[in-house]
């Protein structure tokens, strides 16, 4: 049985999750935010009496969400699996809650993006498989139809394992639409850029 450790710091809740023997164990460290991974990995590893050298994959939410955080979970993802030598995956944060919220009705998500704007996207699930009709994007609160139902669900580790363990690893077809490299999903460019400084003439 296959033994998978997986991180989500996108949302307002600081998670590392482990699935092992059929059973998915998580531990919240939102308390202590980002600087808390490491030691959140090795508490729940010895929990479980789990060595990290049994891990066989390691899986990370990368957003959309928290700039902070996707960046301090995807290098921390990173860094873990290449010590290991083990695999790192990147999981939309939104289709991993979609997945849980989205078993009973069509899910739409709005989640704040700050700025007076929205992350949005759209899902459904059919025949045991997840269909996205609006990918992430941006879009100002301004033009929301406030009269439209929708959910600002929070994503957690669990989530991330359950979408990887219940969808991805059975539909193998399914690997290029939604395994993704551990890198943080922005759909806009940074607030500031560092500007270059002109060469002394």
């Amino acid at each position: 049985m296959a033994i998978f450790l997986a991180l989500e710091l996108s949302s307002s809740h600081c998670t590392v999750a482990v699935s092992c023997n059929d059973e998915i164990t998580q531990h919240d460290f939102s308390d202590q935010r980002g600087r808390g991974v490491v030691c959140a990995i090795e508490n729940i590893l010895s929990e479980l009496s789990l060595e990290p050298k049994q891990l066989d994959a390691v899986y990370v939410g990368i957003g959309p969400g928290s700039y902070t955080g996707l960046r301090i979970a995807c290098s921390a993802a990173i860094m873990f699996a290449y010590s290991l030598q083990i695999k790192c995956h990147g999981i939309n944060s939104f289709e991993a809650m979609a997945w849980r919220a989205a078993k009973q009705q069509p899910l739409t998500i709005i989640l704040d993006a700050y700025r007076q704007q929205y992350y949005h996207a759209e899902y459904c699930i059919e025949k045991q498989k997840l269909v996205c009709n609006q990918q992430p994007h941006i879009i100002e609160q301004a033009d929301w139809d406030n009269t439209r139902e929708s959910s600002s669900p929070d994503t957690c580790a669990e989530d991330v394992l359950r979408f990887a363990i219940e969808f991805i690893c059975k539909n193998p077809d399914a690997l290029s639409n939604h395994l993704f490299a551990a890198e943080p999903l922005y759909l806009r460019p940074p607030a500031f850029r560092q500007q270059k400084k002109s060469a002394p003439k």
